[in-house]
């Protein structure tokens, strides 16, 4: 799903969108319509990001409904305007279940109080793994690209994941333009814990 947003969002799509983006996705029913409480938005920490509801508007990939027509109580309720979004997984439970992987991963403790380009940097490594290791390798430009995360800054984000101890060390082969990772502690646990439902 990242690296579909990756090509229907717009370039200049944060961080904050697209991990808004990744939940509305997942959690729309098959007519693309979805109801993100506030208690989620406060645990992914995009309670605050009304320009990524904005961006998301402005690009015509979603619109908000009004909170009076819907009739849901505190939350946010919309509609998806990019139909083929639906089609990228193969259920509704199915993405609901991962909707729900990638809001426990980004709101673990190492992560939560990082930007969103380091929690969005981060859920993209697990989702790059197979389900039985902790190492990883993808193009460096990839990354970047699904992260909305410029070449220039990538380095920092990935520092800030080490430090954060969800990497536990990455590197970068020029030749090969691919970035290398082991996932630290935090990730590590989240990993196991995904992989074993």
């Amino acid at each position: 799903m990242l690296s579909y947003l990756a090509a229907a969002l717009p370039a200049e799509a944060d961080a904050a969108a697209r991990l808004l983006a990744l939940q509305c996705a997942l959690r729309a029913t098959a007519s693309g319509q979805l109801y993100l409480p506030a208690g989620l938005l406060r645990s992914a920490r995009l309670d605050r990001e009304a320009s990524a509801w904005q961006g998301l508007e402005q690009a015509g990939w979603l619109i908000r409904l009004p909170a009076g027509l819907t009739g849901a109580p505190c939350g946010v309720t919309a509609q998806l305007l990019d139909a083929a979004v639906l089609t990228q997984a193969p259920s509704r439970q199915d993405r609901a279940h991962a909707a729900d992987r990638a809001l426990r991963l980004t709101s673990c403790w190492a992560l939560r109080n990082l930007p969103a380009s380091d929690r969005l940097t981060a859920l993209a490594l697990v989702t790059h793994l197979s389900p039985d290791s902790m190492h990883g390798a993808i193009e460096a430009d990839r990354i970047g690209r699904v992260c909305a995360v410029p070449p220039g800054v990538l380095a920092a984000t990935l520092d800030r994941l080490v430090a954060a101890r969800a990497a536990d060390r990455w590197s970068y082969a020029p030749g090969a333009e691919e970035i290398t990772w082991a996932l630290g502690p935090a990730l590590a646990e989240q990993h196991v814990n995904v992989s074993a439902e």
